[in-house]
Order: C-alpha cells, then structure tokens, then sequence
C-alpha cells in the first residue's frame, strides 16, 4: 500500500494531510483520546481517494479543551458550519462518541479508545477499520444524500481490503445484512 502522505500528495492535497498529523499531534500531546474517521480513515485504511476535510471522533467531555487547543494554534472556529478551519484553510470537523452514526441507527459513534475501536496507522490514531465500515453504513443508510459515497467507500475497502461476508460478524447486528449485501455486490460471491 501507497502510504497516506504520498497519496495525498499526488492528489495535490498535502495541506489536509499536515492538518490531519498537526491533529494528531496536539491531541496525543495534550492527552485528549481520539481517532481519525471520515475520508482520512478510508485512505489510511487502503482506499486511495480525496477528501476535503478532516473528521475526528472525541469523548463529549473533552469539547472544551480541544476548542482551546486548537484555538491556541491558529485554527478558527465556525460555528455557523461547526467546524474549525486550519490556518491553511482545511475544515476539521468533530464526532463525538456516543452519539449516533447515523440518523435513526443503533449503531454508535465508537469511543475514541481500546483496541476494538482504535489502531495506529501510519503513526496516527485511526478508527478501526470494523468500526469505519459501521460508520460509512450506518451513515448512508440513514440518509441517502450520503449513500452513494458511503456505500461507495465501503464496496471499495471491501476490494481492497478483499473483505468477505465473514466480516460482518465483527460489525452491529443491524448493519450485518447490508454489508453481505455489498459484498455479494462488489466481488459477485
């Protein structure tokens, strides 16, 4: 596999590269447990795709000392789009675990540690890849502005990854029928 960072920057795209590590870095810095997600985690994860923003889950309790945090080093907030902006103009936007991943789903945004939601790729603090594809499906079954890309980053981790039906036991009960479903769509099985 392509490592992140050359991938970003053959896409043109090394500033939202830097902003995802400047991130990491804080956080790891400060104590503050987190996790990449969003298109971040899918690259990380082996899908080689764009994305314009970075996407980070955090405990709720931890929401005022990432805003001082962040706001201490230059990036600004919006609240009208709620999101932070890097100095180099990269939205960062924030999940927070415990809430839902998707509108009327069961399924939960994973807190950001332990070794069945977290792993270290590239150096970094990455959702795990079970929990990513719970996310993606969860996401996209619950809205359908966001199932095509949804569905869409998953049918390709499911290639890349050369994911089978036998995963879906690592993923929520309610989630396990549409992950079989794309995967007898994307490899034929």
């Amino acid at each position: 596999m392509i490592p992140s960072a050359k991938v970003y920057a053959m896409l043109g795209n090394e500033s939202l590269w830097e902003v995802a590590m400047r991130c990491h870095q804080i956080f790891q810095q400060s104590g503050i447990a987190h996790s990449l997600c969003g298109g971040v985690a899918v690259c990380l994860h082996g899908y080689q795709r764009n994305t314009t923003d970075v996407d980070v889950i955090i405990n709720p309790k931890d929401s005022s000392a990432v805003k001082e945090l962040l706001l201490a080093d230059a990036f600004q907030w919006h609240a009208e789009l709620k999101e932070f902006q890097s100095p180099s103009g990269v939205p960062v936007q924030f999940l927070m675990a415990g809430e839902r991943a998707g509108k009327g789903s069961e399924v939960k945004i994973p807190e950001p540690v332990g070794e069945l939601n977290v792993e270290e790729l590239e150096g970094l603090s990455v959702v795990r890849l079970s929990r990513l594809v719970e996310m993606k499906l969860a996401s996209g079954t619950g809205s359908l502005r966001r199932t095509h890309k949804d569905f869409a980053d998953v049918v390709e981790l499911i290639a890349i990854r050369k994911l089978d039906s036998s995963f879906a036991r690592y993923l929520h009960k309610s989630l396990r029928p549409t992950f079989r479903e794309l995967v007898q769509r994307a490899t034929g099985d």
